[in-house]
């Protein structure tokens, strides 16, 4: 779901991916694994279930925002 009125708008996938895309920018190379990314997002956010984190990913993917390297890791787009 994208944006839902029945739910807490911290399940959005526009702010779990805002969220993932501030966890990007704040790293230090600017990519990570998946589950580095996961790790990172717990640290600093609230607790979303790992399956909410691919679906931002996959949405952000979708939109051009991020992208999957040969090594597996997701990075920024430019």
């Amino acid at each position: 779901m994208i944006v839902k009125n029945s739910s807490t708008p911290l399940k959005s996938l526009y702010v779990i991916g805002g969220r993932v895309l501030y966890v990007l920018k704040a790293s230090e190379f600017g990519f990570m694994s998946p589950l580095a990314l996961f790790e990172k997002y717990k640290e600093n956010f609230e607790g979303v279930s790992f399956a909410y984190i691919c679906y931002a990913l996959d949405w952000l993917y979708l939109t051009g925002c991020v992208e999957l390297t040969e090594q597996g890791d997701i990075s920024l787009c430019n």
